[in-house]
């Protein structure tokens, strides 16, 4: 299996779990909506940090480059987001729906692209 294989079953696997500490957190532990969400995320980007880590690009990276850089990478990229999802709606014009749908997908492949080259890239060994 590809690592884009692996990249597209790690973020349906976090966005479960995402998703399911979100609920859990809210009406299992009666948190408000916004902590709720806040904490669900959290987890989710823990688990997205960790199996893109190991599973998907299979990195030996330290933690001390690559957590920095996947912050950066994960920030850099809803920015990305954002702008597609602007330019789509107040420039082309097209509808709300297929707005989000692009700029999701604009999330994802810059996401892939630069976890691949820039946070889990490991560094050639020097001789």
């Amino acid at each position: 299996m590809t690592s884009l294989g692996r990249f597209l079953i790690v973020g349906c696997v976090n966005t479960v779990i995402g998703y399911g500490a979100i609920l859990f957190v809210q009406y299992v532990l009666s948190a408000g909506h916004l902590a709720a969400n806040a904490i669900g995320y959290l987890i989710g980007g823990s688990g997205s940090y960790l199996l893109n880590k190991s599973f998907t690009f299979r990195s030996a990276r330290a933690h001390s480059e690559a957590l920095p850089r996947f912050v950066l990478v994960v920030v850099g990229c809803y920015l990305i987001n954002l702008l597609v999802l602007e330019i789509s709606v107040s420039q082309w014009q097209l509808p709300a729906a297929l707005a989000q749908g692009l700029a999701v997908l604009s999330y994802v492949f810059s996401f892939y692209v630069l976890s691949r080259q820039v946070v889990f890239r490991d560094q050639p060994r020097s001789h």
